[in-house]
Parts: structure tokens; sequence; C-alpha cells
């Protein structure tokens, strides 16, 4: 007959292979993605929709990690252990990559971080973008908003005909009356509305949604601020070629201008960190004023639905010398979209 102590260690070693199971399972979408993540080719449907949900999976590592401990714990063996280590490598790997869209710049406190800013900060300016999608956006919601949050430069992207209508009887132009429009009846259209005068420029050439360009004059604000409103294309089945054209266009308009002019790119980018295209937008010198704040992970798509926002495509983008003070987002009814709002200062 077999003892008791026999029978335990039986025992712990099918819940240790158990665990390994589980740990394996587990850890499989962060090890892939996180793969994916680092390819250096590029990469079509499935995959771009897939790094969206990229910064989830670490939760899930980090359940794998704690698991294959367990593993190791119930019966020290060095499978168990490879395991573990490789979980470990892998959360590593993700946090490296995620921790700095939470984390503040210079590691301070977001509130504490905007009142050292403003006590030494140019001109102020709050802008706000929000893709208004189809006719049945809540034009009156989009302009109270505007007005509680004292918002200077309004970009809506895929602004139609209708939607225009909308915002002119509620009263756009009491708000803003300088504007800088690109709308057709199919939707594509966008438009940048503001406080200041604005000098229209050409919009982005070539892109399948309008995309609205124009020079704001801020007063105290230095020299004209360059905005465009965005909406690059989504990477669906078939347009993932323009989509990454589209993005590595906003890189090249804002490498081509001369003198370093200050810049505010804001709208829809269908795309997020996780995504090559996206970082190399980025590397242009612009910011992500939401990761500038420790607010990077904020979702603002799908709004509005029955599933809850868990992926951020809406951003602003600004050049060095602005810096950001606020960064928010905003539930707007008839859209899936969030609205994204930021306060900076302009640099003197």
């Amino acid at each position: 007959m077999e003892s008791g102590g026999t029978n335990g260690r039986r025992q712990f070693r099918r819940s240790s292979a158990f665990c390994w199971v589980i740990a394996f399972l587990l850890c499989l979408p962060g090890a892939g993605l996180t793969a994916v993540r680092l390819v250096p080719w590029d990469l079509g449907t499935p995959w771009i929709q897939l790094l969206s949900v990229f910064p989830a999976t670490v939760m899930v590592t980090l359940v794998s990690a704690m698991v294959a401990l367990l593993a190791v714990w119930l019966d020290f063996r060095r499978s168990r252990t490879l395991l573990a280590a490789v979980v470990a490598g892998v959360l590593v790997v993700q946090l490296g990559m995620v921790l700095p869209r939470v984390l503040p710049e210079g590691g301070m406190d977001p509130e504490a971080a905007a009142q050292a800013a403003s006590a030494d900060a140019g001109r102020e300016l709050t802008v706000m973008a929000l893709n208004v999608g189809p006719p049945g956006v809540d034009a009156g919601a989009i302009l109270a908003e505007a007005r509680a949050r004292k918002v200077d430069v309004l970009a809506l992207p895929e602004l139609a005909h209708a939607s225009l209508e909308s915002l002119d009887q509620a009263g756009v132009a009491a708000e803003f009356s300088h504007r800088a429009l690109d709308v057709d009846w199919a939707g594509t259209g966008s438009g940048i509305f503001s406080r200041f005068p604005l000098q229209t420029v050409e919009r982005v050439p070539g892109s399948v949604f309008y995309q609205s360009r124009a020079v704001a004059t801020i007063p105290g604000g230095g020299q004209g601020l360059y905005l465009t409103a965005v909406h690059v294309d989504s990477p669906r089945p078939g347009h993932t070629p323009y989509w990454r054209a589209e993005l590595r266009q906003l890189g090249e308009l804002r490498r081509d201008m001369q003198g370093s002019p200050p810049v505010i790119l804001l709208g829809d980018f269908n795309a997020g960190h996780d995504h090559r295209e996206f970082r190399a937008l980025l590397d242009t010198g612009l910011t992500d004023a939401a990761a500038s704040v420790g607010k990077g992970l904020a979702p603002t798509w799908p709004q509005n639905s029955r599933i809850p926002p868990f992926v951020a495509l809406d951003h602003v983008l600004v050049s060095p010398g602005i810096t950001v003070l606020t960064f928010d987002t905003v539930k707007i009814a008839g859209t899936d979209h969030s609205a994204v709002v930021a306060t900076l200062s302009l640099p003197r």
C-alpha cells in the first residue's frame, strides 16, 4: 500500500502539470503578439488589427507568470523553471513596450506636471478632435463640450454636409468664427473650426478621406500654428497599403516643413503605439499628448457600442516646443469614437 506522502507528491505533480499547461496557454497571446510587434517587415490583416489589443495581453501574461511560478512551487523541475523564465521574459518585454504610455514624462504626477508646466508656460491652447462619423452625431453635445472645456480649435474628421448643417444650426459660428473645410456628400470630408484666424492650406493630397489643413494665428503664440485634421484610412482588407502610405505621408509632410514651425496633428489615425507605422510617424519628432501625461492607454474606440472601448485610435500629436498640460477623452452621442481633448502650452 502506498503511503500518504507518495500520494501527496503525485497530487502535487498532477497539479503542477495542470498549472504548467494553463500557464503555457495563457502566455501564447502575449508571446505571439510580442513577436508580431517586433518583426521588421510589413504586416497585413489580421495582424494589424490584433496588435491593437496588445496592451490587454499584458495582464494575461502576468496571470500566466503567476501560474507558472505556482507550477514550479508545486513540483520543482527544470522544464517548469524554464517555462517560468520564458513567461517572465515575455512579461518584461511587454511591460517595456507598454509602461512608457502610462508613466508621465519625467515621472511626475500629471497634475503636478501640469502645474509645473503652466508656471513657465507660453500661450495656452485647448484643442479637441472627434471623428463625427455618419450623420446623426449630436452637434449640440459637441458644442456644449467645446464650451465647457474652453476649446480653441475643433477638428472634425469624417464631416459630411448633413453634420455641417447640424453644427451651423447649433451655433458653431458663435463659438468658432473661423473655419477651414473640405466637406463632401460622401462623408469623407473634414473641417477645422477655430476661435483664431485661419489660413487654409491645401488638404493632405491623395488620401482616401479628406484631411483639412490650416495655419492658425494665435495671439501670443509666436509663429503660425500648423494644424491637420487627421483621418487615416483604416487597415481593413484591401486598404492596408493606403493606411500605411497615409501614415507615411503625414510623416513626410512633417519633415518637409521649413523652419520647424509648431505643428499639431489631431484626429483619427486608425493606429496606435503598437503599430510600427505609427511609431515611425512619432519618430519625425512628434509627441503623443496622451502618452506624455500617462494616459496613452485611454481607449477611444468603439464608443456608444455594446462593446466597451478598448483601443486608442484617436490622438493629438504635437511638435517639439509644445508642452502638453492635460489630456482627456470625451464620450459624445452619435459617433463610435471618443473625442480627444488636450490643453497645450505653445512656444513663446
